[in-house]
């Protein structure tokens, strides 16, 4: 385990083995991008925390009436009466795996789940949907591009982040099937509360951004007609507004403990989860380039602090994961991504050098600003 001390002159706490200053109470550390830790040693995303969470996690009662609000949502989806009361896009991980056991197992909905395969997804999670579709004897199907492995390849070429065309892959289609479907609701198992997420200007995936990476591309005019591409915010902020259709993020609504949901899917189910992003084989070559970007804290790092602020860890149970996480030496997928991407490891390490910046003009920055109030995240 690490050993810390306090630094008396610039606050927060530095860790004696790495040298890196931390925050006295989660581990963020102070070289991280829009950190600022204060006079007390506390960093400003722990009181950003504090301000839109801290009475949630404290409060039995604002939790009961937060769960309140998340019955009378599925309730007012349920009397609407479609086949389908609630879409869930499914990964074979612990959130998604909850998410599905919730809505059906303790409120009762009719779901429609699938997968997206961005060409990354690993076998063991394949294996994994196949029990949960079974289990819980749900709907289910695949939805693939065929060109997500380019897109990665392109993305990371010119961005050194190659996560954009999953992410906007992965909202895109629910909007789709949603439609096609006509579900009112669409579930996610993402929250600001639970997700250790990089940085939004180093992880932006709007329509706007996306587009202009591909721009001269050979690939950009047939993308740009497709629904890779296409800008579903504003018409689904609408369709929100006039009550047809709502997309919400589960842990926002309900207690979300990581270990107890492995717990119940082992105990009832007898189905065992990997390692946290375990449907994605590159998943460490993301978590390098992050930290590369990052003042060396993967998003491990963040997810910790998280864990910390919500009393699930002690922060010397997140000082003590750190430091096994260091004794990492290599990236791991690395070579099925450059494999798959068709890039030399001396392309991929010059790439790993860029940022999304220079392609986040105006609307991008803007969608990116209300994406972090909207989803309250402070980083």
């Amino acid at each position: 385990m690490a050993i810390v001390k306090q630094d008396a002159i610039i606050g927060g706490v530095r860790d004696v083995v790495t040298g890196v200053r931390r925050c006295v109470r989660c581990v963020m550390p102070a070289n991280y991008p829009g950190i600022s830790i204060d006079a007390d040693g506390i960093c400003n995303f722990c009181r950003y925390f504090d301000t839109h969470w801290g009475l949630w996690i404290a409060s039995d009662e604002v939790k009961a009436r937060s769960e309140a609000k998340l019955r009378r949502i599925f309730a007012a989806a349920k009397r609407k009466g479609k086949p389908y009361d609630a879409l869930l896009g499914i990964s074979g991980g612990k959130d998604s795996s909850y998410c599905l056991y919730l809505c059906q197992e303790v409120y009762g909905l009719k779901v429609l789940t699938f997968t997206r395969d961005n060409g990354f997804l690993s076998d063991e999670s394949k294996a994994r949907i196949e029990q949960l579709v079974k289990v819980f004897s749900v709907p289910h199907f695949y939805y693939q591009n065929p060109m997500a492995v380019e897109l990665a390849g392109i993305f990371m070429r010119k961005t050194g982040n190659f996560c954009t065309p999953c992410e906007l892959g992965t909202f895109n289609p629910n909007i789709v099937v949603a439609r096609e479907y006509d579900i009112p609701l669409i579930v996610l198992g993402s929250s600001g509360r639970t997700d250790g997420t990089p940085p939004k200007f180093l992880n932006p995936w709007d329509p706007w951004y996306f587009n202009k990476v591909i721009k001269g591309e050979p690939c950009y005019e047939r993308l740009t007609k497709s629904g890779v591409a296409r800008n579903y915010f504003i018409q689904e902020g609408l369709a929100r507004l006039l009550g047809r259709r709502r997309i919400i993020c589960l842990p926002n609504y309900v207690e979300w403990d990581e270990e107890e949901i492995a717990e119940l899917f082992a105990r009832e189910y007898g189905i065992q989860f990997g390692e946290e992003h375990s449907d994605c084989i590159v998943d460490g070559v993301k978590d390098y380039l992050y930290s590369k970007k990052c003042g060396g804290a993967s998003p491990k790092v963040v997810k910790y602090s998280l864990l910390v602020r919500s009393g699930k860890i002690s922060r010397e149970e997140a000082l003590a994961r750190i430091e096994e996480d260091e004794e990492q030496d290599c990236v791991l997928g690395l070579g099925r991504f450059l494999e798959l991407t068709g890039m030399t490891v001396e392309e991929f390490e010059a790439a790993s050098e860029r940022s999304p910046e220079p392609y986040l003009k105006g609307i991008s920055r803007v969608f990116n600003f209300l994406r972090r109030r909207m989803r309250l995240q402070a980083i």
